[in-house]
């Protein structure tokens, strides 16, 4: 009799250590599975060359709002940091984007050579993708720093303007903020003068002088901003 226990304890132990062993086999299995369909993802977003192109977003992003900014930033104010930002920054900011867009170019040019199609397309597209981002920064009027400068101090501006000499029976015009943002070495390139105006009517008529050497000279851009504020552009 305990012989006969002794036998189906012993069968049972067995039973449960092969049934153990196909668990683990089966959890080695899947995780091997699992293993390699992670492998496959990465391989094919390394492929693409994703991270590329995130960085090529973020070069095109980063000179644009290098742009913007000295766009708003006037001189006298921090005049010595803004001219580092200005002559150094910039300098090194274009050098960095040359050097990469020339490092994806030959990369592609490479990966075309060895038929690898789908290097070549991310190359081409993250070069492309610098230029879109800093053209849709640059033109976009939601990515100018004047309009929320504008937006933030609607009340105040429009109580300036109230007080302006304008006449009370013609529509208000007044001139908020006028800035120098001349970048570059004095004398050498264009200087650029930007103003914050308040209009109810037609703000061209106040813009351009009635000489016409002034028109020439200044040659005037405006850009309507949010409600009545405008900003003109002018160069010298």
């Amino acid at each position: 009799m305990d012989d006969l226990r002794g036998n189906f304890n012993t069968a049972e132990l067995g039973s449960n250590a092969d049934r153990t062993s196909k668990c683990l086999d089966f959890a080695g299995h899947h995780s091997t599975l699992k293993n390699n369909e992670v492998n496959v993802s990465v391989e094919h977003i390394d492929i693409w060359n994703v991270r590329r192109m995130v960085i090529a977003a973020f070069l095109g992003i980063a000179y644009a709002a290098y742009d913007r900014a000295l766009d708003f930033w006037p001189l006298g104010f921090a005049s010595g940091l803004r001219g580092l930002f200005d002559l150094l920054g910039g300098l090194l900011l274009a050098l960095l984007i040359v050097g990469i867009l020339l490092v994806w170019f030959v990369s592609a040019i490479a990966a075309q050579y060895d038929r690898r199609f789908r290097g070549m397309a991310s190359s081409f597209i993250a070069i492309i993708i610098v230029p879109v981002c800093f053209g849709t920064i640059v033109t976009v009027p939601l990515f100018d720093p004047w309009l929320w400068y504008a937006i933030l101090n609607k009340s105040s501006f429009e109580a300036a303007a109230a007080t302006s000499g304008s006449s009370q029976n013609s529509p208000k015009f007044a001139i908020i903020e006028a800035r120098d943002v001349s970048t570059g070495i004095a004398g050498v390139g264009l200087n650029h003068f930007v103003a914050l105006i308040y209009s109810e009517g037609d703000p061209h008529k106040h813009v351009h002088s009635d000489s016409d050497e002034e028109k020439l000279a200044s040659n005037p851009v405006l850009t309507h901003l949010y409600g009545n504020f405008y900003r003109r552009d002018e160069y010298w």
